[in-house]
C-alpha cells in the first residue's frame, strides 16, 4: 500500500494542559482519492454519496477552525476534503480530539465526530463508538444541546446506533449493569441537572442498551 507523508502539528490536551506537540502522520493516499470537493459539498466516491458542509459550526464560521493554529491539521483536512476517515490510526488520533477541554475548538472536533458518524459503515464503524460515548459522559448537557439541534431525531439515533456498536469495552454485562456505568459517568459530570435531564441520561442509557439487543 502506498502512502505519503503528511507533517501535522496535533494540539493535544494531556489532562487540563493544552501542549502543542508535533507528530508525523503516514495518510493512505487513497483517503484523499476517495473525495471530490464540489461547490462546498464533501462527494464520497466510497460511498457514492454527497454530504454538503456547513459554513458555520458552534455559532462561528467555518473559517474561525480552519484559520485557527489551535485546530489539529488533520481535523482541517477531513473538512477541506483531503482526508477521508478510514480503519486506521489517523482516524483514531482525529476522533480523540472531540474530549479536548478546549471549549472553543472542540465544537469543530465534534462536528468531525459526526460526520464520521454519518459516513461510517464496515470497518470503520468500529471507530466512532468509542469517542462519541467518552464526548457524551464527559459533557452530558453539551451532548444533549447538539442533539436537540437536530430536530428530526436522526442524529441521536444515529450517535446511540454506533455507541451500541463500537462504544462499550463491557458488552458482555446485563444491561442494567451497562446502564448503570453510563447513567454513574454522566451524573458526575452534570452535578447541576435537573431532573428532567436526569430523565434523559436514564433513557439515553437505555436506549443504547435497547440498541445492543437490537444488533444481537
Amino acid at each position: 500500500m502506498r502512502y505519503f507523508i503528511i507533517v501535522i502539528s496535533f494540539f493535544i490536551a494531556a489532562c487540563n494542559d493544552n501542549t502543542q506537540t508535533s507528530q508525523t502522520v503516514l495518510v493512505d493516499s487513497s483517503q484523499v482519492n476517495l473525495i471530490d470537493m464540489t461547490k462546498n459539498v464533501w462527494v464520497d466516491k466510497l460511498n457514492q454519496r454527497d454530504y454538503p458542509l456547513p459554513d458555520s459550526i458552534g455559532g462561528k464560521p467555518v473559517s474561525f477552525y480552519l484559520d485557527n493554529p489551535k485546530v489539529s491539521s488533520i481535523a482541517k483536512l477531513l473538512y477541506q476534503g483531503q482526508f477521508r476517515p478510514i480503519d486506521n490510526d489517523s482516524t483514531t488520533k482525529l476522533l480523540s480530539y472531540v474530549t479536548t477541554d478546549d471549549s472553543t475548538v472542540r465544537p469543530f472536533y465534534r462536528w468531525c465526530l459526526d460526520f464520521t458518524i454519518q459516513i461510517s459503515d464496515g470497518a470503520l464503524a468500529e471507530y466512532p463508538g468509542e469517542p462519541a460515548l467518552k464526548y457524551a459522559t464527559k459533557f452530558p448537557k453539551e451532548f444533549f444541546i447538539y442533539m436537540d439541534k437536530e430536530k428530526s431525531g436522526q442524529r441521536y439515533k444515529q450517535w446511540t446506533e454506533i455507541i451500541a456498536y463500537s462504544g462499550l469495552d463491557n458488552y458482555e454485562e446485563k444491561s442494567d449493569k451497562i446502564q448503570k456505568q453510563i447513567t454513574t459517568k454522566m451524573f458526575d459530570n452534570c452535578e447541576s441537572c435537573n431532573d428532567s435531564l436526569r430523565q434523559r441520561i436514564d433513557k439515553f442509557a437505555k436506549d443504547i442498551t435497547d440498541a445492543i439487543k437490537l444488533q444481537d
